[in-house]
């Protein structure tokens, strides 16, 4: 309820700022200021009116009206930021010309400077659009090690997000696109889908068409549990992927082990438990271990004796400037690319696909490829 409450009174008093500034200081007509506040308030509010009408199966058309409400949310919260940022920024350089106080309020200039900076939002909450919807990039990394026994290449997916709205063509493209890559093995890390098994058939249809040598993995993220955790464990079995809940599996003549857990935040208060100890029973010290993770934090028993490469997901990389800041401080100074923790090498993927606005700003969407090498043929 504290939370609710302070987003209700952030969210008003964003509506009040944008409004006074924007249509407050000109002579506009009684509808254009009506329609002013009424799109602010609608944009603030979006997510709680999406997750009152997230229940309802939307018909046609209708299931993009979350995707354009979230829309409208980036835009007041960028909107928000910029005018902020603008007005600091105008004030600083008044100080420094030294204008008097009374000549800083001037309504002509004012709305020129306002029209200018919706332009500018605009453009760049389409260019974050584009980024949110087009095919991720695919980006390489080789791992060299003594304990790799051939070259391995691993494919990594997370935070694709898939809900309703995410068309089965997309995903068509996308599937496509991995399974060029002739991949050893797929790891899927988390938040994958955004709704229940049987809302995303024709979605799962064509994700199950994911194919690598020597299997497909997944683990669970914290969407998967707010959908059915349980349901998704089933599920993704049933479309033949290795569901690693607690397990490991050593590829075949690789000299690697890959073992899950299911999202270290999302098991509290469930029946389910992380189990590293489970997950890495069947590992061997020669082997080269990667754990799968889906929030890029070190459980205790994750040592560098047990664990070489972390794979985990979550942030988005931020997903929308500057909310980088925000999302690096809620895990653990983790953001994107790679870190080293406790002697361990730790991922933080970007992920390929988006959550609420669909919207990507400086944080590109991502798929990952893994070129595990012998030292031998490494050098």
């Amino acid at each position: 309820m504290p939370a609710i409450l302070a987003f209700i009174i952030v969210s008003i008093s964003i509506v009040a700022i944008l409004y006074k500034t924007y249509v407050g200081y000109g002579e506009y007509s009684l509808y254009l200021k009506l329609a002013t506040g009424l799109l602010l308030t609608l944009g603030v509010f979006a997510p709680l009116v999406n997750f009152s009408i997230r229940s309802y199966d939307l018909p046609g058309e209708l299931i993009y009206i979350p995707k354009v409400l979230y829309f409208l949310f980036g835009f007041v919260f960028l909107l928000f930021i910029i005018t902020i940022a603008r007005d600091i920024l105008w004030f600083i350089i008044d100080m420094i010309r030294r204008v008097p106080v009374s000549d800083m309020k001037n309504p002509q200039l004012l709305q020129k400077i306002n029209l200018i900076t919706l332009i500018l939002c605009g453009a760049i909450c389409m260019y974050g659009v584009y980024a949110a919807e087009k095919m991720p990039q695919v980006i390489t990394y080789n791992i060299i090690s003594s304990k790799v026994k051939e070259k391995t290449k691993i494919v990594m997916l997370s935070d694709l997000h898939i809900d309703k709205d995410v068309s089965a063509a997309y995903l068509q493209k996308l599937v496509h696109q991995i399974n060029k890559l002739n991949p050893d093995a797929i790891v899927l890390v988390g938040d994958l889908i955004d709704n229940t098994p049987a809302k995303l058939y024709k979605q799962m249809q064509e994700l199950q068409r994911l194919h690598a040598k020597e299997g497909v993995y997944v683990v669970l993220g914290n969407h998967e549990f707010y959908a059915g955790a349980l349901n998704w464990g089933i599920k993704f079995a049933q479309m033949g992927f290795t569901f690693l809940n607690n397990y490991g599996v050593r590829l075949k003549d690789k000299g690697v082990f890959i073992g899950g857990i299911p999202d270290i935040n999302s098991v509290k208060g469930t029946r389910m438990k992380v189990n590293i100890n489970n997950a890495l029973y069947q590992a061997q010290k020669s082997d080269y271990v990667i754990l799968l993770s889906h929030t890029p934090k070190l459980v205790p028993e994750a040592t560098q004796e047990r664990v070489d490469l972390q794979l985990s997901g979550h942030t988005h990389g931020g997903q929308i400037f500057p909310f980088h800041y925000v999302a690096k401080q809620a895990n653990d100074e983790h953001l994107a690319g790679f870190y080293e923790v406790n002697g361990i090498k730790l991922y933080v993927s970007r992920g390929a696909g988006y959550w609420g606005p669909p919207l990507r700003i400086l944080a590109p969407s991502e798929i990952v490829v893994f070129n595990l090498l012998p030292e031998k043929n490494g050098k």
